[in-house]
């Protein structure tokens, strides 16, 4: 854990103060945000990333199992397969004009 005081505790931490908050590698807090996974974080550009306190505890509590998991999220309704349908109508007048003609040929006409 962190050596800062209370009253001298900032609300963000750097990378590499949330890696020693964390106690665990850089490395592993690294591959936990690159699969989603990881703690929320907050991007002032592209390479200067913070962690807010209060995210780190979330996850760490999160990870203890002492807060649920979130709900997933609701997945839309699926498209409508119009391209299978109209491939099904096709097979179906093929298979239907094939049996017209074979009884035409059965029939002798």
């Amino acid at each position: 854990m962190s050596e800062l005081p209370e009253f001298g505790r900032p609300d963000v931490l750097t990378h590499p103060q949330a890696v020693e908050y964390l106690g665990i590698s850089e490395g592993r807090v690294r591959n936990l945000k690159w699969m989603k996974i990881g703690p929320r974080s907050v991007a002032y550009g592209r390479r200067d990333i913070r962690f807010r306190i209060s995210d780190l505890e979330e996850w760490l509590d999160l990870k203890a199992g002492v807060t649920p998991p979130p709900d997933p999220a609701r997945k839309r309704a699926k498209r409508s397969r119009r391209g299978i349908i109209l491939l099904d109508i096709f097979v179906a007048l093929g298979i239907i004009a094939t049996a017209l003609l074979i009884l035409r040929f059965l029939a002798g006409g």
